[in-house]
Order: C-alpha cells, then sequence, then structure tokens
C-alpha cells in the first residue's frame, strides 16, 4: 500500500512540474490553446508549445466555412505525400468552435485549413513542439489599448471615462477593422502592426466589428452606463 501511495504522490508531482510555471508566465496549452480562422490566416496562441496532452480551441471568425487541420511534417522536410499522423476538426460555420484533444511529441507538426485551395491563400502555419517552449507572458493591456490577436478583439469588452482615446493595434497576419455597427466610426484596413485611434467624447456603449471578420465582436463602454 506505502508503494502505491508513493507511486501516486510522485505521479502527481510530476503532473505539477509539468504544468509549472514562474510567476506571471503560463502554459499556452493550460485552459485550451486557442486559434483563431479567417480569411486569409490561421492565428495560433503561440508558436511553440511544450509536448503532452493539448486542447485546441478553434474558432472560426470569417465569413467562409474552414477546417483546422494538424500534421506531423515528414523526415525529409517536405510537406506533402508520405504516411504522417493528422488530426482534422470538422467543416466549421462562421463563428462556430470546436475543441479538439490530441497528444503531440516533440517535433514540427503543419497547420492548415483543409479546403481546398484555403491553404495556398496563406491559411497555413507550422508549430513548434519542444521540451523548452517559452511560457506565455501575458501583456497587460494598456488604458484604453484593445489588442487583436487569433481573430478576437481583446479586451472584447473595454471600459474607458468620458473623452477618453482608443487604440486599435492588429498583431495577426490578416487584416482586420474596427468598425461601429452604427457606423459612427471604421478604421481603415489594419495590416500587422498597425494602429487606429478613435476619441470617445460621450457616454455610451459602442458595439464593433471587423468588417472583414463578422465574427469578431467588441464593445467600448464610454463614462458609467447602466
Amino acid at each position: 500500500m506505502r508503494s502505491l501511495a508513493v507511486a501516486a504522490v510522485a505521479a502527481l508531482a510530476v503532473a505539477a512540474v509539468a504544468w509549472a510555471a514562474p510567476l506571471g508566465r503560463v502554459d499556452p496549452r493550460r485552459g485550451g490553446f486557442e486559434v483563431g480562422l479567417g480569411e486569409w490566416s490561421v492565428e495560433l496562441e503561440a508558436k511553440a508549445i511544450r509536448p503532452g496532452q493539448v486542447t485546441f480551441v478553434v474558432t472560426n471568425r470569417g465569413r467562409l466555412r474552414h477546417s483546422f487541420r494538424i500534421r506531423s511534417r515528414r523526415e525529409d522536410g517536405r510537406g506533402r505525400g508520405g504516411d504522417r499522423w493528422e488530426a482534422r476538426t470538422p467543416l466549421l460555420a462562421p463563428g462556430q468552435t470546436y475543441r479538439m484533444t490530441v497528444r503531440l511529441d516533440a517535433g514540427l507538426y503543419e497547420i492548415d485549413c483543409d479546403v481546398e485551395g484555403h491553404d495556398d491563400l496563406g491559411m497555413e502555419t507550422v508549430l513548434a513542439v519542444r521540451g523548452d517552449a517559452p511560457l506565455v507572458q501575458p501583456k497587460p493591456a494598456g488604458k484604453g489599448a484593445v489588442q487583436i490577436a487569433a481573430f478576437k478583439f481583446a479586451p472584447a469588452t473595454l471600459r474607458v471615462p468620458t473623452g477618453a482615446t482608443v487604440r486599435w493595434t492588429n498583431a495577426d497576419a490578416a487584416p482586420h477593422t474596427a468598425t461601429s455597427t452604427t457606423g459612427t466610426f471604421s478604421s481603415p484596413q489594419l495590416r500587422k502592426g498597425q494602429t487606429y485611434a478613435r476619441r470617445f467624447p460621450r457616454r455610451g456603449r459602442y458595439a464593433y466589428v471587423c468588417a472583414l471578420h463578422p465574427a469578431m465582436r467588441g464593445t467600448v463602454i464610454v463614462g458609467k452606463t447602466g
């Protein structure tokens, strides 16, 4: 009995070490590894993760139907032909989310949209799985700042005082906009690294979307509202 208890404690200790992280840093696998699909890119929560079990949380934020496929890369480095491990989601409608749990060994994995021709338009990327993959240091959003990443606005709801200026910054490879649902404001198409700013002189709730990917939604709440 004692040996079984020791083995159980040891197993728990190993699991704790696997998920352990320095203060302020997070294993991107914890809680689900987010993937955003849209025209025309695949955006990952991180470019590298550690080996083991991972749950991909895949959301289609585009206008068209997309799917998610992950495949082990061939040892010769070429991406086509041969027997390779793979997993895929069903075809996802715009706005649909699908959770898929797999176990990944160390190596390189090719990720793409399995709809014919979508990979050629840019919906493909590579995920590295390695033991020394860096843990993520969440970047706190500045006051009045919205980050556009993985086909999401973060934070999705932003509260600011009356008269504040809100700045949107696109971190995705795909272009995005911040467009009011009532037509009161709209950014131009923002390429990766570009920023759009708008001042909000009146209190109220301002809902907005990405005009290119309408499943991306956000709200700016200005001043005290009921």
